[in-house]
């Protein structure tokens, strides 16, 4: 579904660059995407100040391939899935898997804080949505011209917020024989900002995205450490 990303820039990039020649036409979508964006500018405010909390929150993947743990007390964080376990610190970032034996490699920390989205989709699977993927989603989402988007509120594993809505973001006929894009996503923000559900379904009718099943405001310190008894390996950089 990263086409979506792709003909949203697209879609940016029309609006800036074809002023001058769509006339009515261009006013209206220009009026729609402002009122998109005004729509989604709260929701993502709430995702991005969440990277300041300190939480541990369970997750369930909605393709059904598995469920996720994020452990996170800034500048650490841990993102736990299927497939092993990715950390970051201020220092470094870890990719850990096995189960009977346990290695890690690790890594200069360079990122500037921010966890690489390839990275916690190796360990949680390719349908794990992160706050930052999810923000980067609704965004362009919002710019895609004729998306209408429909807010509500929703309680979920114990934490209420707001859910946007937004459909007509792609057809079988605009993604193209072959090729997937996303037709509609939903985000759902808890009030203090945590991610508690994203949802987005594809021209295909596949599914990707999570909903929150456990939430807490304490943390594990250990989670933010290789396992005991792990090998760690040092290396320039993380092979995902």
């Amino acid at each position: 579904m990263t086409r979506l990303l792709t003909r949203a820039a697209v879609a940016a990039a029309a609006l800036t660059l074809g002023a001058a020649t769509l006339g009515c036409g261009f006013i209206a979508n220009v009026s729609d995407a402002v009122d998109n964006l005004a729509a989604v500018g709260n929701l993502t405010d709430k995702l991005t100040r969440s990277a300041d909390l300190t939480f541990t929150a369970g997750y369930d993947l909605v393709d059904g391939s598995g469920s996720a743990t994020i452990v996170q007390q800034p500048p650490n964080a841990a993102y736990v899935g299927k497939d092993g376990t990715f950390i970051l610190t201020s220092d470094a970032l870890l990719m850990c898997s096995g189960t009977a034996k346990v290695t890690c490699q690790r890594a200069p920390n360079s990122t500037g804080g921010q966890a690489p989205a390839e990275y916690m989709t190796a360990v949680a699977g390719g349908g794990f949505i992160s706050a930052p993927m999810a923000i980067t989603m609704i965004g362009a989402a919002s710019i895609v011209p004729g998306v209408k988007i429909d807010e509500s509120r929703r309680q979920i594993a114990g934490l209420d917020g707001t859910c946007l809505h937004a459909t007509g973001i792609s057809s079988r006929q605009q993604a193209g024989a072959g090729n997937v894009d996303m037709t509609e996503l939903t985000v759902c923000v808890a009030d203090n900002g945590v991610l508690t559900a994203f949802s987005g379904v594809g021209t295909d009718d596949s599914r990707v995205g999570v909903e929150l099943t456990s939430y807490s405001s304490t943390v594990d310190a250990a989670a933010f450490a290789p396992p005991k008894g792990a090998k760690v390996v040092d290396v320039a950089e993380l092979s995902a």
